[in-house]
């Protein structure tokens, strides 16, 4: 009767709760596998009390799981989209950090086109095998897409078929020409199926343009562009506020965005004044928590030259006083803003360092990694177009190049050879599974290890990263012009120098890195060689 209605109760939590998440789900079912060990023996035990004790202890522990998983669930991700008019080069740029609970990784991959399918364009996939909600994409076009976890108050949606979820993503990247031609194609996907999720905002740029496109549990979404002289800044709640459904050039909306929200009570016109998308669909706890608060407020406060408070009411995109670069948006995907608070607390302890459970850092304990996309509309996409990538925590990684007019991803980033990524993309191979030459391995070792005496090391490495990074955005700010000239008359020779000078980014990362586990063991050494690729051959 016991495992009856156990089986029963996880099977139903599994449908409802973890279906979409893969990390939190095999973390769960790890457990369980070991509280059904304790219960047979528990069974064993003759005292009626101690079972029913035993038993009562367990379903709290399980709560508590849940409960905890929830609240994950609701701060994963951090966005900042600059317009071309107030960018030190003109580009658009478009920061990133990938946040994801769990013993999760993520591969690289360059698909060709029409590899998945028709109709497919060429693209750059960062792929976090078994989510939903996580993958990362820049296409021959220069479209670059990623997304924030938002939390909505519908509990009615309207779903046909299932919804959608991993998929609005990927046609969007695979299909789209523009910023805003994504945002139709997943616009039109949303009004066909809804969306299978409480709620999320996708981050939409091109060499162009930058866009926000803020999903709802069920058929409902709005769209804005990001104004060429502004900014515009997204930690885990929705942050477009005003909605004009008459601005056809700069907002794309569900038709009865406003009128919906007045039937469910959500929006009183007489009362609210003006609509708000924030305060109608989206949940409040989530606006006011100190997670979501502290980022807002500290990445405001850096890069809009103003200053805010933390109690303020903050904005859905600002003007700044100054341009902004390329390194500063590295910068703020590293930070720790309540660093000297912490360490002025933690020292005392021993070892100290910023990425603790429930830390309100940008830069926190479970960023996979952190990316600054460079979108250059003066010079072709293959090249002008670029993804500089920090894999795992920004604090302590350097950033690499990624090129879409590269013939081959970087080597030993791959799980999986290419051919079997989507169609196993939800069956992931655990983090303990996968190559040993894997360099997500030796990323995450290198970041966990510096965190063991993070005191100490963290002046050295902050050095050591800021050198390498400024070597490669050097080097990519000379090459720039000869790769302009050469391109006119041989793209390929240029799609060739861009994956050889990725490759040799990502090679002096990883020898730094090796260099150091290297140093760092002196009784049991961690060695990460580098082996055959499992990418693809060259992209015709």
């Amino acid at each position: 009767m016991v495992f009856t209605g156990e089986r029963k109760f996880f099977q139903n939590i599994h449908l409802q709760h973890f279906k979409y998440n893969f990390p939190i789900y095999y973390g769960f079912s790890l457990f369980l596998r070991i509280a059904r060990k304790l219960l047979i023996n528990t069974l064993m035990i003759n005292s009626m009390k101690k079972k029913v004790r035993i038993w009562c202890l367990w379903m709290v522990a399980c709560l508590a799981f849940l409960l905890n998983a929830r609240a994950q669930d609701r701060f994963e991700c951090f966005s900042v989209m600059i317009g071309r008019n107030i960018t030190v080069d003109g580009s658009v740029l478009f920061a990133h950090n990938e946040d994801d609970y769990g013993e999760v990784y993520f591969n690289i991959y360059l698909v060709p086109a029409n590899y998945y399918g028709k109709n497919q364009c060429k693209y750059l996939w960062l792929e976090m095998p078994g989510m939903h909600f996580s993958d990362a994409y820049m296409n021959e076009y220069g479209v670059v897409i990623a997304s924030n976890a938002c939390a909505s108050r519908e509990d009615k949606p309207i779903l046909t078929d299932g919804g959608i979820t991993w998929e609005l993503r990927n046609a969007m990247a695979s299909q789209a020409h523009t910023a805003r031609e994504a945002v139709e194609i997943g616009a039109k996907l949303i009004d066909e199926k809804g969306y299978n999720s409480s709620g999320r905002t996708y981050c939409i740029a091109d060499p162009n343009e930058a866009w926000m496109l803020s999903v709802v549990y069920g058929k409902h979404y709005v769209a804005k562009r990001i104004p060429d002289d502004a900014l515009a800044i997204i930690p885990n709640y929705y942050t477009i506020t005003e909605v004009d459904l008459n601005d056809v050039e700069n907002v794309i909306a569900s038709p009865d965005l406003i009128l919906y929200a007045e039937e469910r009570g959500w929006y009183d016109r007489a009362k609210d004044g003006d609509f708000n998308f924030r305060k109608a669909y989206g949940k409040a706890e989530n606006q006011n928590h100190p997670v979501n608060v502290m980022r807002m407020w500290y990445a405001l406060n850096q890069l809009s030259g103003q200053t805010f408070a933390m109690e303020d009411e903050f904005p859905w995109a600002i003007y700044p006083k100054g341009r902004i670069s390329v390194e500063s948006l590295m910068d703020l995907l590293g930070a720790h803003q309540q660093e000297e608070a912490m360490k002025e607390k933690e020292e005392a302890e021993g070892s100290w360092h910023p990425h603790y459970e429930g830390s309100n850092s940008i830069c926190a304990e479970h960023t996979r990694y952190g990316f600054v996309a460079q979108l250059q509309s003066g010079y072709p996409v293959d090249f002008g177009c670029v993804l500089w990538l920090a894999p795992y925590r920004p604090c302590t990684q350097s950033f690499t190049p990624l090129f879409c007019g590269m013939l081959t991803a970087p080597e030993n980033m791959q799980s999986r050879k290419l051919k079997d990524a989507q169609k196993l993309h939800f069956e992931p191979l655990s983090l303990n599974d996968i190559p040993l030459a894997h360099a997500y391995l030796s990323f995450k070792t290198y970041s966990d290890k510096i965190e063991t005496n993070y005191t100490r090391l963290i002046p050295q490495i902050s050095k050591e990263i800021e050198t390498q990074t400024m070597e490669n955005l050097r080097e990519y700010q000379a090459k720039l012009v000869q790769w302009l000239a050469l391109y006119k008359q041989n793209p390929r020779e240029v799609r060739k120098q861009t994956t050889q000078f990725s490759q040799t980014a990502f090679l002096r990362s990883l020898s730094r890195i090796n260099s150091f586990l290297s140093k760092q063991s002196s009784q049991q050494r961690e060695s990460y060689e580098l082996s055959p690729s499992l990418q693809e051959t060259e992209i015709k």
